[in-house]
């Protein structure tokens, strides 16, 4: 036998009462963006020590780096040539494809050479 929405133990009794409103949806895609998140890195003083070590060598022999950085909750690279550092403002002055960008001491996550 075939069930109906007045079929007793079965649910297709509310089955037309189902929907989301779409202030619950953007709340649960902006829940599931942040679940995503992660934490914001802190390098401990011997590792600054061989990032320098790795600046140093790459700056004087102008080699190129990827800089590997921490912003709003998810990590990015961008690949380029440390220019300048800039130690007022806390931060590199990068150069890739003739743009400089400029990346602060506190999003620093990792630094290699390419």
């Amino acid at each position: 036998m075939k069930g109906n929405k007045l079929t007793p133990d079965s649910n297709l009794r509310w089955e037309s009462m189902r929907m989301i409103l779409p202030e619950h949806r953007e709340q649960w895609l902006e829940h599931q963006y942040n679940q995503k998140k992660q934490k914001k890195p802190e390098l401990d003083p011997q590792r600054w020590e061989e990032l320098e070590w790795l600046l140093a060598e790459a700056m004087h022999n102008n080699k190129t780096l990827q800089f590997t950085y921490w912003e709003n909750g998810f990590f990015h690279s961008v690949t380029g040539k440390c220019h300048y550092i800039n130690h007022v403002q806390k931060q590199f002055h990068l150069i890739k494809d003739e743009e400089v960008y400029y990346l602060a001491f506190d999003n620093l996550a990792d630094i290699t050479l390419v």
